[in-house]
């Protein structure tokens, strides 16, 4: 890990600008995030988990990254993280190639590649987009690894953490002003195939490995904004298909169709922060349905900003399939701005285990404090 993080450590202090020569049609820029996390697992129970090969009790920060806290002393890994985006455009920003590369920590400092996409501006409303993009699962999917966009030191696994994150394909994005409302539209195709996906190693086992490839997705993003309120809407459907390798099995399953929806309002105006946000994941061709709800709300104070959500995921399985899961989390979170580009977050998270006796997972009941700080630049 150290090595991963450390060489993109060492790239996000060097300066870094927009360069073009005079004359030049191309202007190119970079920028980037850093997120330092620790955190300890302060105590918990496993009264209904079984050992899944993490020592537990655990934590889990981040389900499609495979971020987990393990008991024992104080972990740096499963949320510290840094980022670096390189965009190059022409100068009238008609045509523009972005590419972004992530290291984590719960990942073990490994980099990969997030975004890699070229962009062209068809007129004043319409662009067009192709490449490797973030998936729009949730409301802060896009910029969710950039600690510093977000009030939470981490967000809510209860919504935020499915099997695939990326996509690889083609966008259309409408954007157009009606009065003072700002309203954007994005359609979007393509597919994914995550390697040694770490969302199932949480399931199947820390030293397992589970392939995962999601097929025909197709879906479209709506959103409204205005003054501060943002109403938000997106459905995606797709095949899933999963192939756990390390018990053998070198072909994927059957393709399996599922349907998401999700819907979120916000409101952030004056030093009121609020957000809710619900999903529902059909995924009935296979195991049954999943459902997620958030609501948080904060209140800035200056340059601090006490944070307090609650998050709550529940599926349900067909009868005589596995006992379905459940858990809720409580957060508290403390975030101080050392400035515009950083900040310094305290969070504690109360996590409760609702899931069905027998559910075979290493969830149990779990108190968590971490210690964050985020940097943009």
């Amino acid at each position: 890990m150290a090595a991963g993080l450390g060489l993109l450590a060492a790239l996000a202090i060097m300066p870094v600008r927009p360069a073009a020569a005079a004359d030049s049609p191309i202007v190119t820029s970079f920028s980037g995030f850093m997120t330092v996390g620790a955190g300890k697992v302060l105590s918990g129970t496993q009264d209904q988990a079984v050992n899944q090969g993490y020592n537990c009790p655990c934590y889990v920060s981040d389900f499609a990254q495979g971020g987990v806290y393990e008991s024992g002393g104080v972990r740096l890994g499963p949320d510290s993280r840094i980022g670096l985006q390189m965009r190059i455009a022409t100068q009238d920003d008609r045509f523009g190639l972005v590419g972004q590369g992530v290291a984590r920590g719960a990942a073990g400092g490994k980099g990969s590649l997030e975004w890699l996409y070229g962009t062209a501006r068809i007129d004043s409303r319409f662009t067009l987009q192709v490449g490797r993009k973030r998936l729009p699962l949730f409301a802060y999917s896009e910029f969710q690894d950039v600690g510093q966009a977000i009030p939470w030191g981490r967000l809510p696994g209860q919504l935020y953490g499915w099997e695939a994150v990326n996509y690889n394909g083609a966008n259309l994005r409408f954007e157009d002003t009606f009065g003072d409302w700002l309203a954007t539209v994005n359609v979007f195709g393509g597919s994914e195939t995550v390697r040694d996906s770490g969302f199932w190693k949480i399931y199947n086992g820390k030293d397992s490995r589970t392939d995962a490839r999601w097929g025909k997705i197709a879906g479209i993003e709506a959103k409204i904004a205005e003054g501060g309120f943002e109403a938000r809407y997106v459905y995606i459907q797709s095949n899933t298909q999963n192939r756990l390798v390390s018990d053998g099995e070198s072909d994927y399953s059957s393709p399996a169709k599922q349907r998401i929806h999700g819907i979120s309002l916000g409101f952030d105006r004056g030093p009121w922060i609020a957000r809710t946000e619900m999903q529902y994941i059909d995924r009935k061709a296979d195991y049954g349905t999943d459902r997620g709800v958030l609501v948080a709300l904060g209140y800035r104070i200056g340059d601090f900003t006490p944070f307090v959500s609650h998050a709550r995921y529940r599926q349900r399985t067909h009868p005589g399939f596995f006992p379905a899961e459940g858990h809720d989390t409580t957060s508290f979170v403390l975030r101080y701005d050392v400035n515009a580009s950083s900040a310094v977050k305290l969070q504690f998270d109360l996590w409760r285990d609702r899931s069905a006796a027998g559910f075979e997972s290493m969830h149990g009941n779990a108190r968590m404090l971490m210690l964050s700080y985020d940097l943009v630049f």
